[in-house]
């Protein structure tokens, strides 16, 4: 008559390394698992809330340094011990009405002043001083490698609430940041709605860092890539005089040929 074998207990026989006595060891239960699954979710919400987003970067504003569909990883955390740095790329909420957050890069740093200007061509360029300026020109110039092509449209700034206006002097018009505000624009001048159209961005609104592109993989790498510098205007005014000492020695030696 066939046997039915007794079922399994809930523990393991082992058996000690003479043979004769053999143990217990309890297998791990189902509740324990899933207390283990629950802990590891808890930690991965907390990183997600607190200490890290993803970003899906949509529009044209930061060409050429991030393109449309772009996927990036931002830092939360950092900004709890300090705000961010000048050229660092940011996702805002923007001071006005808006669906969704913007991505931009940080140019003025809180109680610095400010102006937007363009050149004897029409190009844009930002002025930045740290001391109340004296007169309508002077400060340092940010020199800005990440600029897509030529900055032509907005290049007037800054009213009293940083926006760009077409009644300033065309020198521009040097406004102070207040202590807990910034000024962020888009790489991308000439389309971009930043700060000379919504005006300063104020410190609660800025929630993360871009860190890190991991979308497409032909662009994996850090951010924000190059980034701005101050040139003094005395720097610049001897680049100017040497560049036209040049193109004048060019057009007399023609003029000899």
């Amino acid at each position: 008559m066939p046997v039915e074998s007794p079922q399994h207990p809930p523990w393991t026989r082992v058996t000690d390394a003479d043979g004769d006595r053999p143990t217990r060891r309890p297998r791990r239960g189902w509740v324990r698992d899933l207390g283990e699954l629950a802990a590891l979710a808890v930690v991965i919400y907390l990183v997600i809330t607190f200490v890290v987003q993803t970003v899906h970067v949509e529009g044209q504003s930061m060409v050429p340094t991030l393109h449309n569909n772009d996927l990036l990883v931002a830092d939360k955390i950092s900004l709890d011990f300090s705000g961010p740095s000048r050229g660092e790329i940011v996702i805002i909420k923007p001071p006005i009405i808006s669906p969704t957050d913007f991505i931009k890069r940080v140019i003025g740093l809180p109680g610095e002043w400010i102006r937007i200007a363009p050149d004897r061509n029409g190009i844009g360029h930002v002025y930045i001083d740290t001391v109340a300026p004296t007169g309508p020109g002077g400060g340092e110039q940010l020199s800005e490698p990440y600029i897509n092509g030529l900055w032509r449209q907005e290049v007037l700034c800054c009213t009293n609430h940083g926006q760009a206006s077409p009644t300033l002097p065309p020198s521009g018009r040097w406004a102070r940041i207040p202590p807990r505000d910034y000024f962020v624009m888009g790489d991308n001048r000439n389309v971009s709605e930043d700060s000379r159209t919504f005006g300063w961005e104020p410190r609660s609104g800025i929630v993360a860092v871009a860190r890190l592109r991991f979308w497409p993989l032909n662009r994996l790498g850090t951010l924000p890539g190059p980034v701005p510098t101050l040139v003094p205007s005395a720097l610049l005014s001897l680049v100017s005089v040497g560049g036209r000492r040049r193109r004048r020695g060019r057009r007399l030696r023609r003029s000899r040929g």
